[in-house]
C-alpha cells in the first residue's frame, strides 16, 4: 500500500478506519510504518484524532440542532466534490 498514490478521499477514509481500529492487522501495520516516516500523514492523523474526540465529547454534552447537522452535511458534500 502506497498512501502517496491514494486520492485524498481514500487516504482520509483509511486514516479514519485506522483510528477506529477497523483495518485488518496487515494494513494497520503498513499504515503505522508509513506514519512513522510521513509527517503529512502523522499530522493529518493527529488532526483527525482530535476532531473525532471533540465530536464524541460534544455528543455527550448535547445534541446539536437539526439545522446545524444539515448545514454541516451540506458543507461536507460541497468539500467532497473538490477533493482529488
Amino acid at each position: 500500500m502506497k498512501l502517496e498514490r491514494l486520492s485524498c478521499r481514500r487516504r482520509v477514509a483509511l486514516l479514519l478506519d485506522y483510528l477506529d481500529r477497523e483495518l485488518p492487522a496487515s494494513e494497520r501495520k503498513l499504515l503505522a510504518r508509513h506514519r512513522a516516516s510521513c509527517r503529512s500523514c502523522t499530522g493529518l492523523l493527529a488532526s483527525l484524532g482530535r476532531t473525532v474526540r471533540t465530536l464524541h465529547a460534544l455528543k455527550r454534552v448535547s445534541k446539536p440542532p437539526v439545522s446545524a447537522c444539515r448545514a454541516l452535511a451540506a458543507e461536507l458534500r460541497s468539500i467532497e466534490g473538490t477533493l482529488p
